[in-house]
């Protein structure tokens, strides 16, 4: 139950980052859209064991969405910030690859 709701609450602040967008939303709705994704097979499919494959999967599908939101003006902060803080906070199960890029 605990993961479940974890990933309801990642999927809602996906949603709500998407719909408060402004401008052209065909780029970032995709990337929402497989950051979801990516997130519920995590949780639902990997969840308590961190090298699934699964998880990095995820990870980077929601940084690729997070560095599509940063381009723009933020309607809601708050689902930014808790995005950014599960993002860091579960960074080390990235593939290396994904590592560098993060550090450039």
């Amino acid at each position: 139950m605990e993961y479940e709701l974890a990933c309801q609450r990642l999927c809602d602040d996906i949603s709500q980052l998407l719909l408060n967008r402004p401008g052209p939303r065909s780029l970032v709705a995709y990337a929402a859209e497989r950051a979801t994704r990516d997130l519920s097979a995590a949780f639902h499919h990997a969840a308590g064991r961190p090298e699934d494959a699964r998880w990095s999967n995820a990870l980077e599908s929601l940084e690729r969405f997070l560095d599509l939101c940063d381009h723009s003006p933020v309607a809601n902060p708050a689902a930014m910030r808790n995005l950014r803080t599960f993002a860091e906070e579960n960074g080390d199960i990235l593939s290396p690859h994904t590592e560098l890029k993060r550090a450039s």
